[in-house]
């Protein structure tokens, strides 16, 4: 899909937004588990994970209702409260390596840097009612 320089810088969240408004989506989370420590050194990320030795595998399925996402209340706590941690996981899930300890510190580093510049708490909504409608 080809998007029209038109509709300017915001164009694709716009595009999006459009689409929630009026449709659902299901999405499938694959996933690329590790089954030969040898051939898959976590501390290396340059090495090729053979695809024939760890295929990708569905290991969940996410549906987003229909939905307004562009209040002026969801974009705020969005851009100025909200922050990404993927390291805000059940232990066995949580990133493994080198690369990834680096990326810790960066998203650490961003996400202190906006809650300080927007004065705004960071805050980890538990459920859906956290959410601003």
């Amino acid at each position: 899909m080809l998007i029209d320089p038109e509709l300017g810088p915001g164009a694709m969240r716009t595009l999006v937004a459009d689409f929630f408004r009026h449709n659902s989506a299901t999405y499938e989370l694959r996933a690329r588990l590790r089954t030969d420590l040898a051939a898959m050194p976590v501390e290396d990320a340059s090495v090729p994970r053979p695809e024939d030795l760890s295929p990708h595998q569905p290991v969940a399925t996410l549906t987003f209702p229909a939905q307004e996402m562009l209040s002026e209340a969801r974009r705020i706590y969005a851009d100025d409260v909200l922050s990404f941690n993927p390291w805000h996981a059940l232990a066995a899930h949580r990133p493994l390596g080198s690369a990834n300890r680096s990326r810790r510190k960066a998203y650490e580093a961003s996400s202190a840097y906006r809650h300080t510049k927007n004065i705004a708490p960071k805050v980890e909504p538990r459920t859906l009612s956290d959410l601003p409608d």
